[in-house]
Formats: structure tokens, sequence, C-alpha cells
């Protein structure tokens, strides 16, 4: 039998996007969509609406069980006890640490003294990490008319080259 939590215990969000429901035989309860570094309290409710129809119990079944949450999610996306305080609320390249960063960047821009300024992108940097790389290669194809006109045009150059136009 698995370690199964109990009502007044807490666990946090490590992935955003972690679905829960908040009540039992319901189809039209609501299921928030919680972000990381939630912390939420176990109830009775949520214990009830985690179980599917068989009375396994879902989703507490593996809060203790990080394999078991990358066997059925992919990742671990809950772990027990409150959100971390030391943790960062975002993880590298998500939306959130994106908006951060950018927002950390402008902050530091926007400090007049240079060499002030050039410490405080140095602690961006060091916070969250280099900018997230951009796979945009650019690649410029010539038109089809575009190309045969070159064609044209250098066949014209080089008919009256000869004499021929």
């Amino acid at each position: 039998m698995p370690d199964l939590p109990v009502p007044g215990d807490r666990f946090h969000v490590l992935v955003s996007g972690f679905s829960i429901h908040t009540k039992p035989n319901s189809f039209s309860s609501s299921a928030p969509v919680l972000d990381r570094g939630a912390t939420v309290c176990v109830t009775h409710d949520l214990l009830d609406a985690a179980k599917d129809r068989l009375g396994n119990p879902g989703w507490p079944a593996l809060l203790h069980d990080p394999e078991g949450q990358r066997a059925r999610y992919g990742d671990v996306v809950i772990a027990p006890g409150p959100f971390p305080s030391d943790a960062e609320p975002w993880i590298y390249g998500d939306p959130t640490w994106a908006e951060e960063r950018e927002q950390a960047r402008r902050n530091a821009w926007a400090v007049a003294d240079p060499r002030e300024r050039n410490t405080a992108l140095a602690a961006v940097e060091a916070r969250f990490g280099p900018a997230k790389p951009r796979n945009a290669t650019f690649r410029f194809k010539e038109h089809p008319t575009e190309k045969a006109a070159r064609e044209q045009e250098a066949d014209f150059a080089a008919q009256r080259a000869a004499g021929t136009r």
C-alpha cells in the first residue's frame, strides 16, 4: 500500500499545469490548474475527488513516488511539504522565466551608473542564466520569376556581347 497523504498534509507543485479535482463525484466540479510553486493543503474532498471509479487513490498514491510520477506524467510534478523558500517559481526556458528575466533586464538597464548597471546585468545573468537560444535561421530563397528574369538578362547581355542582339 502506498504512503498516502492525510487531510492536513501539504504538498507543492513542481511543474505548472498540474490539475486536481476539488469536489468528488461531480463532472462539472472545478479542477484548478496549478502553477509551479503552489502549495496545497490536502482535504477529505481532495482525496475523495482523486479516487477513480474503482476506488483507487489516483495522484495521492504517487505523492511520495517520484518514479511512479515519471511513469504516469513524464516528470515529477508534485512533492510532499511546502514549496522550498529558496527555490525559484520558474524553470529555465518556461514563459514565467522569460517574463521575469526580461523584467529584471529592464530594471538593470534602467540603472544610470554604468558600473552599477553592469553589476545588475551580471546579477540577472547569474540568477536567470543565459538567454534562451533562438534557433531562427533566415534563408532567403530567390523567387522563380526573379531567377528567370536574372537568367534572361544574362542571356541578353551575352547576345549583345556576341553582336547577335
